[in-house]
């Protein structure tokens, strides 16, 4: 058993994320440990795994110590799985607790007072979140609005803000905020995929599924009976629970969906190569039309051409580079067009995928927020890490 480095340098914390998540472990904390920094992550044991008692060993791909904790309902999670994770980071003792939950943020104060130096994650845009939840009645929506400005507030008191989108970067101060996209890392794999019109004739979606994120535009696009022949759909993620999903398990019954059920971030970039179109149906709540949808550049990294819905960021971010089809929010038959287009263009197919990953190169890769993130880990601990620290 490898000796347990306490004090860690810094420790990741978050009780509703799977510990496999990629901002989260892959990105953020293996960043910090390939840099040389003694890193720990207490995050949600993922299915199958045993939630862990301490920090034994580090991970063998990031060399990240991971302390697994188990996965609850949401209450439980907010009144137990918090405390817990909390408690976690403290007996790590690291001087930099880095939070990646809004459930989380209760503990700033409290750490702050224990003399720990706080950075805080925020990857949603919560009051947007808020606006963004159409079954809440007028009261439910009010306190939900006081709650997530109230969050905020506290959330301003941690040392350092984390923003993954200039929208979110406004809320906070600018003289205590730093932005760091969630954008991909570049992976071997990668580039050396076949080119995309080499690959099976299939349209693909990775994440999670819901209702706002198109789970019924995804059975329609399925179900269409203009979708040309010898094309399939491939999707992977979580389904909410609160989707009525019977159309979508009757066509993954019968094979119009291959649907692989929740995977490993890497396996699900592994998917991504082995098609040709990648779908982003998402529908433009207030929250995903601020949002740098991840996947979006996951797909153009892998060499897909891509077919979003029209959001406005969207399009800018992508503006100068002819790499993707937008379409009508909730149009299936817009998307089966858009499929219809590629299959009858091959070469409009591979200048698109091109064109996408040539941009993902030059402007939406990790390696280059990463320097941020660890310029502000060394201006927070006073030092440069010391590599050889790193347990391998």
């Amino acid at each position: 058993m490898a000796p347990r480095p306490r004090p860690f340098d810094i420790v990741h914390v978050s009780s509703a994320h799977p510990w496999t998540d990629n901002r989260v472990h892959l990105r953020a904390a293996g960043s910090a440990a390939t840099a040389g920094y003694r890193t720990a992550l207490i995050a949600v044991a993922a299915a199958g795994d045993a939630p862990d008692p301490d920090w034994d060993s580090p991970d063998p791909d990031t060399g990240v110590y991971v302390r697994r904790i188990p996965a609850r309902r949401r209450s439980r999670r907010v009144l137990v799985s918090s405390v817990q994770a909390v408690c976690a980071a403290l007996s790590s003792r690291a001087p930099i607790v880095h939070l990646h939950d809004p459930e989380l943020l209760w503990a700033v104060p409290v750490l702050r007072c224990l003399h720990r130096t706080v950075v805080y994650d925020a990857h949603e845009d919560l009051p947007d979140q808020v606006r963004g939840k159409e079954y809440l009645g007028p009261v439910a929506r009010r306190a939900s609005t006081m709650a997530a400005h109230a969050a905020l507030a506290v959330a301003r008191g941690s040392s350092t803000v984390i923003a993954a989108t200039p929208t979110i970067a406004r809320r906070f101060p600018a003289d205590r905020t730093v932005l760091v996209r969630n954008v991909p890392q570049l992976r071997a794999a990668d580039t050396e995929a076949h080119a995309v019109t080499d690959r099976d004739r299939v349209v693909v979606y990775i994440g999670s599924m819901s209702r706002d994120r198109g789970i019924d535009v995804l059975a329609g696009v399925a179900s269409s009976p203009a979708l040309p022949d010898g094309w399939r759909m491939l999707t992977a993620g979580p389904i909410d629970g609160a989707v009525d999903r019977r159309a979508f398990d009757e066509l993954v019954r019968t094979g119009r969906i291959d649907h692989r059920g929740v995977v490993r971030p890497r396996a699900a970039r592994d998917l991504l190569v082995t098609a040709r179109i990648g779908l982003l149906p998402l529908f433009p709540t207030p929250a995903y039309a601020a949002s740098i949808p991840t996947k979006l550049f996951e797909y153009l990294a892998a060499g897909l051409a891509v077919v979003a819905t029209d959001v406005p960021l969207w399009r800018e971010l992508l503006a100068g580079t002819d790499c993707a089809t937008w379409v009508p929010p909730g149009d299936p038959e817009a998307i089966v067009a858009a499929i219809r287009r590629y299959d009858d263009d091959p070469e409009l197919l591979r200048n698109h995928a091109e064109a996408g990953r040539a941009l993902v190169l030059e402007r939406f890769r990790w390696d280059r927020e990463e320097q941020v993130l660890l310029d502000l880990y060394r201006s927070l601990s006073g030092a440069a890490p010391v590599p050889e620290a790193v347990a391998r």
